[in-house]
């Protein structure tokens, strides 16, 4: 159902899990160490420790919580880009190696916590149809987006698995028409780079 042009909730859920396969999410055993101030980590135990560190909110953040922007399936969300995607937010060119953002996950738009978490770091200069990005995202367990038993949607590169079906085959649209462009900067697999 959509409301005022956007997808409710319930059904970006839906969709996110219509996107790709139903195959259980890819449980990469990848790990980058602990990350940086500008650099998330690998690896789901990686990336949770470093989300709750908060060092990703001194990066280029929205200032609000808003509804997902169409074709968008996350539901409400706030993007966080780091320094090298806010610097090159108005390019035109590809995201180098480090760039990186954290999409926090709400369950409603008034919701001051956030129940999920999308994060995406390229590893490589050439983004390789996707392979060279790394895709995690957690969701709520009681969501209807195929998940493990951790609430898990992705954890890998885009050359298999979840962040293959799901990550990949959705962010690799971005910018390929206005649709696909729904803020300005829209490339390489970033829907939204934050100035």
């Amino acid at each position: 159902m959509r409301i005022d042009g956007m997808l409710t909730p319930t059904l970006a859920l839906t969709l996110l899990g219509a996107c790709g396969s139903s195959s259980s999410p890819s449980t990469a055993s990848m790990d980058s160490g602990a990350g940086g101030a500008q650099t998330p980590p690998m690896g789901h135990m990686a990336v949770e420790a470093w989300l709750a560190t908060g060092q990703y909110k001194a990066w280029h953040c929205e200032k609000a919580v808003h509804a997902a922007r169409f074709p968008s399936p996350h539901g409400f969300n706030r993007i966080c880009s780091n320094d090298l995607i806010s610097s090159r937010a108005t390019g035109t060119g590809s995201w180098p190696e480090g760039a990186a953002a954290v999409k926090e996950l709400y369950a409603s738009l008034t919701s001051t916590t956030p129940v999920g978490y999308a994060v995406y770091l390229k590893t490589a200069a050439d983004s390789a149809a996707g392979a060279n990005w790394y895709w995690y995202e957690r969701v709520p367990l009681d969501s209807t987006v195929p998940h493990d038993s951790n609430g898990v949607v992705a954890d890998g590169p885009g050359t298999t698995g979840t962040p293959l079906s799901i990550c990949v085959a959705c962010h690799g649209a971005v910018g390929s028409d206005m649709a696909h462009t729904p803020s300005p900067g829209g490339r390489d697999f970033v829907y939204t780079p934050v100035p």
